[in-house]
């Protein structure tokens, strides 16, 4: 393969030096196999066809060049698009959804329920609506009966961020919707589990809703709204077994 590349960068060369100055070339490679040289130098005619020739090669050489790039310019992989302000805080796609639903605490968690990973969680403040960007997202669609969704629905014109102090990040599977909340509130600490089940158990409660651990890596990313009993402060968020859960910066989108 390289002595193939060289053969055709010295044609190249060849060609070149013949489109340039084919005199030169004739006296540098030709004139030495004649007796008399400058009774046998070719004549302008010569000359001007010995350079059409040496053009010919040129540009062949060249239309390869241009096709050998742009060949190898396709065959590289293409570039990421840059991250929006959404993937950059909760992960690519799917966009992340919110929960409209009032989400307080029960008592204990249902053993019966998938408890789901907490990705993590972004203080909200429910006065002037802040961060922003969460009023204008598109709201979860439960894939089963809503009934059996986490919280309830907020009243009237009412929106569930409108008294939340808290959003969670989970992803669920498709076919899981999250159900129950338990918040435990101290002075320093925020803990707090979010459990799933299958959106529309057949047989009900004697369905086993263990498919929905562990989330899921394809299913929605939802935002779920949690109510405190006063905004969270400096209060550090946890998994009721003491994990702390990741704080996601706020960027505001564009």
């Amino acid at each position: 393969m390289s002595f193939l590349v060289f053969a055709a960068a010295l044609l190249a060369v060849f060609f070149l030096w013949g489109l340039i100055s084919p005199r030169t070339q004739w006296r540098v490679l030709g004139s030495w196999l004649r007796r008399n040289p400058d009774a046998s130098e070719p004549g302008a005619t010569a000359y001007a066809f010995h350079r059409i020739l040496s053009g010919l090669g040129v540009g062949t050489f060249l239309t390869i060049a241009v096709v050998a790039v742009m060949s190898f310019i396709d065959s590289l992989p293409a570039p990421e698009p840059p991250k929006t302000a959404l993937q950059q805080m909760w992960g690519t796609a799917p966009s992340p959804v919110v929960v409209d639903r009032v989400v307080q605490s029960a008592d204990v968690a249902n053993p019966s329920f998938a408890s789901q990973p907490i990705l993590g969680y972004q203080p909200f403040d429910n006065t002037r609506h802040q961060p922003r960007y969460l009023v204008y997202l598109d709201t979860y669609d439960v894939p089963g009966a809503s009934e059996a969704l986490i919280g309830r629905e907020p009243t009237g014109d009412f929106a569930a961020l409108d008294s939340a102090e808290l959003v969670l990040n989970v992803r669920v599977k498709p076919q899981c919707a999250p159900v129950e909340a338990v918040v435990i509130e101290t002075a320093e600490v925020v803990q707090v589990s979010i459990s799933s089940a299958i959106a529309s158990p057949v047989g009900g409660d004697a369905v086993s809703h263990d498919f929905c651990a562990g989330g899921s890596t394809v299913g929605p990313s939802l935002l779920i709204p949690i109510d405190l009993t006063e905004p969270l402060g400096e209060r550090v968020v946890q998994t009721l077994d003491g994990t702390e859960v990741r704080r996601v910066p706020v960027i505001e989108p564009r």
